[in-house]
Order: structure tokens, then C-alpha cells, then sequence
């Protein structure tokens, strides 16, 4: 009866942690990295989505944000945002860039931070 007891309770423990909401993971300026689950990651400042999902990688380089973004399987409603590939911010003037080349993003850090991904 115990065993039955504790895997029961093992179960409900399980089925609960999956509904906890994901904690937004501070970037700079105001910026984070949210999500509500692994296929759905984004970049928001305040209430406003910045970077729609997917985003695949991210990284500060001094007041940048630059990183890398994938079409998700189930594109977002907002049909303007449909740039896949590697982004950046300006934090300093909120300046968004997506679809740019990956020597963009080389040119942003002079060169100072191998992006390898």
C-alpha cells in the first residue's frame, strides 16, 4: 500500500512540475529570454516580444544581444515576422536586426568573439 502511495505521489509530483511556467532568464537592458516550453523560445522586453520563437541560441557581447533563430513548426500569428537566421539588438537604441549574414554578426564584436554556432 505504501509503494502504491509513494508512486502515485511520484506521478501527480511529475504531472505538476510540467505545468510550471518557465522562468524568463535575464539578458541586459531589460531584456530576456523566455519561453513556454523547449519548441517555443523567444526574446521580450517587458510585455512585448522582441524576437518571435524559435530562438536557438543567444549571447550578450557588451550592449548586443546577437544570436540565432529558426522557423518553428508552427509559425507565430504575427505574419510580418518571418525572418529566419542569425539577429541582433542594439540595447542602447532598441534597434532590431533578423535575417542578417553571419559576418554581420562578426562585424558587431570586431571581431573579439569567435560566434561559432
Amino acid at each position: 500500500m505504501i509503494n502504491i502511495t509513494k508512486i502515485l505521489g511520484f506521478f501527480i509530483l511529475l504531472i505538476l512540475s510540467g505545468c510550471i511556467e518557465p522562468t524568463p532568464q535575464p539578458l541586459v537592458s531589460g531584456y530576456y529570454l523566455s519561453s513556454t516550453n523547449a519548441s517555443n523560445t523567444y526574446i521580450t522586453k517587458g510585455y512585448e516580444v522582441v524576437i518571435h520563437s524559435d530562438v536557438v541560441y543567444v549571447e550578450v557581447v557588451e550592449h548586443f544581444i546577437i544570436g540565432k533563430r529558426n522557423l518553428p513548426e508552427r509559425p507565430d500569428h504575427n505574419k510580418l515576422d518571418i525572418a529566419e537566421g542569425y539577429f541582433f539588438i542594439d540595447t542602447k537604441n532598441g534597434e532590431v536586426s533578423l535575417g542578417v549574414e553571419k559576418n554581420t554578426i562578426l562585424k558587431i564584436n570586431n571581431g573579439k568573439h569567435k560566434v561559432d554556432w
